[in-house]
């Protein structure tokens, strides 16, 4: 099975609004596309698990990210979705 690989940094909405919420957004990139087996020889099981349970998974240990994508960057995270046969 393949895996669509996104690599996400989430920022904050930069303007302060009273008694307003403002969630903060993610920017992606399109990273990759793998087999199922390459993700699962650096991830843990668990994640593996739960990628193919419900066909996709955000990993956000700083770790893990710099395994994937090669980059360390706060805030950052892996959104990854499986994709259908």
């Amino acid at each position: 099975m393949k895996v669509k690989i996104y690599y996400c940094v989430e920022h904050g909405s930069g303007a302060v609004i009273p008694r307003h919420h403002v969630a903060p957004y993610s920017v992606c990139e399109d990273m990759d596309l793998v087999e199922l087996d390459h993700v699962r020889s650096v991830l843990p099981a668990q994640i593996i698990d739960n990628l193919i349970k419900k066909g996709e998974v955000r990993v956000s240990d700083i770790e893990l990210v710099e395994k994937l994508s090669g980059k360390r960057v706060e805030n950052s995270y892996i959104k990854l979705i499986m994709l259908p046969k």
